[in-house]
């Protein structure tokens, strides 16, 4: 195991200072570089099944400035609500709290100058078999809109049984909305879209939205529609039929609460038999397929970044929580920690 800190100098000082980038590699050579800018996750490399070379298994941009406005929110952690809040707005303990918008009307993972767009603290640990980052933030009172000082972490853990673990904690002066999660973008093959890679979902609903994408409070059986992946398939199977691509939240089959104890996503690339499994402590996955890439910048190999080149695969509770009482509870109430575990387990399948 090992850890290694450089300094990645921004162009056009497109930020007050470098961003510090921290690579995990394990005994296998898996690497993971994540970032103190938006907490984020920068690469992920991990070794060809023949043992010759690596093929990063996410998406980034070729020039690192794109950094400072990530327009994709590229790899970052996002809250303090990640997904969206409809009108910016919701009821709490009597009070209308008001939020920044940024998506029309709407907010969108936790607003124009949410977690992601931060310098977080960080700290590092080291065994025998796992290295750690641990990246730390302080959201002011009134941050955004969200009442309380709210306190959160993540952990990023990597294991010599190739697991990347994802470990949020938070709490807040005040009672207050926490729905924390990651929006990386994998593809698994190094290939131009993820249209040929499978995916399967261990989900028999979606949450029913609107033209905005703000959930009606109804749920959508998948079955016999484009947006069942109980068995696994192409991504590009169905896509056709699922107007502008996937954006949705797949309501997961319950597991045992609070722990991630089994698989509910998986994702494979068939040719090279790369796979990526998915365990969480989360009731939902938004699976979002790319759909807004357009080719007007340059991924990290220098090819346009074009639509579907990526999906993300976002554990999380249910979007717009905050205004759907028969939604899950995302309000973690005054001096209450809140805790979210999400695992990814790469490996190759014959």
């Amino acid at each position: 195991m090992s850890l290694s800190i450089t300094p990645s100098e921004l162009a056009n000082g497109a930020l007050p200072r470098s961003m510090s980038m921290l690579t995990l590699t394990n005994a296998n050579g898996m690497q993971v570089t994540v970032s103190d800018w938006g907490a984020s996750i920068q690469s992920v490399l991990m070794p060809n099944a023949d043992g010759q070379g690596h093929t990063e298994l996410v998406l980034n941009y070729q020039d690192k400035a794109r950094w400072a406005d990530n327009p994709y929110f590229f790899g970052v952690t996002v809250g303090r609500v990640s997904n969206r809040i409809g009108g910016a707005a919701f009821e709490l303990e009597g009070r209308c709290i008001e939020l920044a918008a940024n998506e029309g009307n709407n907010q969108l993972h936790g607003g124009p100058e949410g977690l992601c767009k931060r310098f977080w603290q960080f700290d590092t640990r080291q065994s025998d078999d796992a290295v750690s980052v641990i990246f730390s933030i302080v959201s002011a009172d009134g941050d955004q809109g969200f009442p309380g000082e709210m306190t959160a972490s993540v952990e990023y853990r990597l294991d010599n049984a190739n697991q990347l673990t994802l470990h949020y904690q938070a709490s807040a002066t005040e009672t207050t909305p926490i729905v924390l999660t990651n929006h990386t973008y994998w593809n698994l093959a190094g290939t131009d879209t993820v249209l040929d890679q499978q995916l399967w979902l261990d989900a028999g609903h979606i949450l029913d939205v609107d033209k905005e994408l703000i959930p009606t409070g109804q749920l959508t059986e998948v079955a016999a529609t484009g947006y069942d992946f109980n068995q696994p398939k192409a991504i590009g199977r169905d896509i056709a039929s699922v107007p502008g691509g996937y954006d949705n939240f797949f309501v997961l089959t319950p597991k045992v609460a609070g722990t991630p104890s089994a698989e509910v996503a998986r994702m494979t690339d068939p040719v090279s038999g790369r796979s990526m499994t998915i365990t969480t402590t989360e009731p939902g996955i938004q699976f979002y397929s790319s759909n807004f890439l357009d080719g007007s910048i340059a991924g990290s190999d220098g090819k346009p970044l074009q639509m579907y080149a990526g999906i993300c695969l976002e554990t999380h509770g249910y979007p717009d929580a905050v205004n759907h009482p028969h939604f899950p509870n995302v309000i973690v109430p005054k001096g209450q920690v809140y805790q979210q575990t999400t695992v990814h387990r790469f490996s190759y399948q014959s």
